[in-house]
């Protein structure tokens, strides 16, 4: 850990005695990125091996249904559903390295940790997305949406080197009754 953080600041040393020159020489000061591939940032930044950085993503999958058209819209959680984080990098196009999964507790919630590799991804919010992959075979809920179907993240919170995203509620919809058919709180209270 010293030894990485000694190269790391001799290598700062000689980015700004490089920097120094150019300015006395005039030469175009050109961005990290040319020189560095995302990995060497990473490891630059102080994300190794050791973890000095904790990144973690939750949410909760929730399946919607009524019983029959005109009755209330029912909301329950879903254990054991298998979500995905996953990222796009920039980098390594390795699946399996760019994303991190887990399952649904009894509750249907859920907490991701992400790898130290996922750590310094620029812009975490729009380069990652939550995925579900699975239902259990008993649920009455179905995955009706395309393949495709990502939901996004938000910060939630930082501090100390912690940072947490969450997807919030992910609501998935029983395909017997049309959600539309179904009464929902609004109409309830309305009446």
């Amino acid at each position: 850990m010293l030894l990485r953080r000694r190269v790391a600041a001799a290598l700062l040393l000689v980015l700004a005695a490089a920097a120094a020159a150019a300015a006395e020489h005039e030469l175009p000061v050109e961005p990290m990125e040319l020189y560095f591939s995302p990995a060497e940032l990473a490891r630059i930044a102080g994300y190794g091996e050791e973890p000095v950085s904790s990144v973690s993503v939750s949410g909760q999958v929730a399946c919607e249904l009524c019983l029959r058209p005109g009755s209330d819209l029912l909301a329950f959680e879903l254990p054991g559903a298998k979500v995905a984080v996953l990222c796009e990098t920039g980098g390594s196009n390795d699946q399996a390295a760019n994303s991190a999964f887990a399952t649904t507790d009894e509750f249907g919630n859920f907490t991701i940790d992400l790898p130290s590799q996922l750590h310094a991804t620029a812009n975490l919010e729009r380069a990652c997305t939550v995925k579900v992959l699975q239902l259990p075979e008993d649920s009455s809920c179905r995955l009706c949406h395309h393949p495709s179907t990502t939901y996004g993240l938000r910060l939630s919170s930082e501090e100390d080197g912690v940072r947490a995203y969450t997807t919030g509620a992910i609501r998935l919809q029983n395909s017997d009754t049309p959600h539309d058919k179904c009464a929902s709180v609004e109409e309830r209270t309305e009446r």
